[in-house]
């Protein structure tokens, strides 16, 4: 399995997130039959809305016959969820981190402050360091060159400097 935003590879039979919960698949009909396994990497409640950021194993079927052929990660990263009442927007990460449209058919964009944002950002830097073992061990597992949204980049970079200045 892998962290969607800092490209951390882990055995999740090892290294724990939350799962993600039965009552968010109840109330994202896209989010049904998605996964076989599904974690939350950040999430965040606001007065209107709640965000969350998750990835997950899927089946993976083989075009011709449309047989089950594996259970792997996600391969375009995670995806952003936002509950709006009883609306239920889905979009991918990297989207949303950088709040540009995603152009797939059926995407549902999500808009929110910068202040969202990061606070998403901020939980998901602290979840990271708990399963990793602590800040130190999680910032020299990161792989920054593969992050991409320079919002998550600057965040990273600005936690990295909080370590550095507490030592």
């Amino acid at each position: 399995m892998g962290d969607p935003l800092f490209a951390i590879s882990y055995d999740p039979q090892n290294v724990r997130f939350e799962s993600l919960p039965a009552s968010l698949i109840s109330k994202c009909p896209e989010l049904q039959g998605r996964y076989t396994q599904a974690w939350v990497y950040g999430q965040l409640k606001t007065a209107d809305s709640e965000y969350f950021l998750i990835a997950g194993l899927m089946q993976y079927h083989d075009e011709a016959t449309g047989a089950p052929t594996s259970i792997a990660p996600e391969e375009d990263g995670g995806l952003v969820i936002a509950l709006r009442g009883r609306k239920c927007l889905v979009d991918q990460e990297d989207y949303f981190f950088d709040q540009k449209v995603n152009p797939a058919r059926g995407a549902t964009p999500i808009t929110a402050p910068r202040m969202v944002l990061i606070g998403i950002l901020q939980d998901a830097l602290r979840r990271d360091a708990d399963a990793f073992g602590g800040k130190q061990a999680f910032l020299k597992l990161v792989h920054r060159d593969a992050i991409g949204p320079p919002l998550v980049r600057e965040q990273l970079e600005l936690y990295d400097a909080d370590l550095a200045k507490s030592r």
